[in-house]
């Protein structure tokens, strides 16, 4: 009974997971916005000079989608690095 309750668990956390993973768009955003903290143009104030800026820096963001997450990485010269996760709706940095 509880392997039964426990794999119910899993496939509800999985699902869960696989459902609300976070689009590209924002995990974009919220990684230049992480690596570039506050070099970034305030979107309110100067929304033409945040266009620009991320035009320019989002090309150094790269998102992989995998099943129940998205990895997030940045270039830095020649290396990507790992920089956060996006599950849950959430974009996890460290």
């Amino acid at each position: 009974m509880k392997k039964i309750l426990l794999a119910i668990l899993v496939i509800f956390v999985l699902s869960l997971a696989y459902s609300t993973k976070p689009d590209d768009k924002t995990c974009i955003i919220k990684a230049v916005k992480a690596v570039w903290g506050d070099q970034t143009p305030d979107v309110k104030k100067f929304p033409e000079y945040f266009e620009q800026f991320m035009d320019i820096t989002s090309t150094s963001v790269e998102v992989n989608d995998w099943v129940f997450l998205k990895r997030i990485r940045y270039k830095v010269k020649l290396t990507k690095k790992t920089i956060g996760f996006g599950v849950f709706n959430r974009v996890i940095f460290f």
